[in-house]
């Protein structure tokens, strides 16, 4: 039989109810308070951030840098091509606004003064550029893994790059050199296909074709010659390059060159993480905080930049000058892996007249 609970302990068991919801009640508002004031401080953090200075900007790239040389106490350099991806004429803050022949030559340099057990990290944030500076910062990461000799990609990449945004063109081509890539979920690469006097060379060769040889422009038949000859070697030079531990699914590293210099695909197409991984690159989605604060950091060390009256000057002067390019003088179009629409001038101006007439 059961026995009848007292009254007395009815008021016990209530009291002790009363009690324990109190105190869930209570923790459950500490929770709540500290939620919001966690929430607070990091739109707080990121007011302030939105609103750096160039000198906050400053401290945050040298500590980011810091840190990564550091991480895990390791013999590691950083390299960082960070351009000013803006609309701006030139670059401000002295950044580039595309890889250039300087910039390969600073990264060259820091490559070649790593010893065999160095980890180099190389941190892109480009829409590419020309062409032979891109491959000679890729060719010179893979002298590095030559010297490095033996190891496992997977498990021990001695060569990483890192794209929290963007590495089109020929920072794909600089990063596909590396053991590992990482990327942020939003991020992309993109085709290495050579763009010759701001066209791939097929499209040169589809307009001589449409309009035969003797209604194009001479010199747009001239360049489709020198663009097919680049087209050559450029597939050459991304067979050379491109790591082995890249590769399509059953194939090797050469098909995956001729695959992404083909022109298969737009040159300003998106290679997100998923589409890369179908493609076989190696890759993860994991980048260290301090990535994510150097890039940044960069950035908006570009974007608050002060520029003087005599920049602004110097700089309207020289739009004046691409406005009214002299003819006079003997230019020579570079092929380029990146930047669309930053065409030579003269070019340019017969290529218009060109498309003038197919319409």
């Amino acid at each position: 039989m059961f026995e009848l609970i007292s009254e007395q302990e009815l008021v016990v068991a209530a009291g002790v109810f009363a009690v324990i919801s109190l105190l869930c009640w209570g923790y459950w508002q500490y929770l709540t308070h500290e939620t919001r004031k966690r929430d607070a401080a990091s739109v707080a953090k990121l007011r302030s951030w939105l609103g750096r200075s160039y000198e906050d900007a400053s401290k945050g790239y040298e500590t980011a840098k810091t840190n990564l040389e550091k991480r895990n106490r390791r013999n590691t350099i950083v390299i960082d091509l960070i351009h000013d991806l803006g609309d701006e004429f030139e670059g401000r803050d002295s950044a580039e606004q595309e890889i250039t022949f300087d910039e390969a030559f600073n990264a060259i340099a820091a490559i070649r003064g790593a010893n065999e057990r160095t980890h180099i990290m190389v941190i892109l944030h480009t829409l590419g550029g020309y062409a032979r500076p891109a491959h000679m910062i890729a060719l010179a990461l893979k002298k590095h893994l030559r010297k490095v000799g033996q190891h496992n990609p997977h498990k021990h990449p001695k060569v990483t790059v890192y794209v929290p945004y963007v590495a089109m063109s020929g920072g794909t081509f600089i990063a596909l050199s590396a053991d590992r890539i990482y990327m942020d979920e939003t991020a992309s690469l993109g085709p290495i296909d050579t763009i010759y006097g701001s066209f791939p060379s097929e499209a040169y060769e589809d307009l001589i074709a449409q309009k035969g040889v003797e209604q194009t422009q001479d010199l747009l038949v001239l360049l489709a010659h020198e663009a097919a000859k680049y087209d050559k070697y450029a597939q050459d030079v991304a067979r050379e390059i491109i790591n082995p531990v890249h590769k399509l699914p059953g194939k090797t590293s050469q098909a995956l060159a001729d695959h992404l210099t083909s022109g298969e695909m737009s040159h300003s197409q998106a290679i997100s993480p998923k589409s890369a991984r179908k493609l076989g690159i190696n890759l993860s989605t994991k980048l260290p905080a301090d990535v994510y604060s150097l890039v940044d950091a960069r950035i908006r060390m570009i974007q608050t930049k002060a520029v003087s009256e005599a920049e602004k000057e110097a700089r309207e002067a020289a739009e004046q000058k691409v406005a009214k390019p002299d003819t006079d003088g003997d230019d020579d179009p570079q092929p380029t892996a990146g930047r669309p629409g930053r065409t030579d001038p003269i070019i340019q101006k017969v290529i218009d007249k060109t498309l003038e007439g197919i319409e």
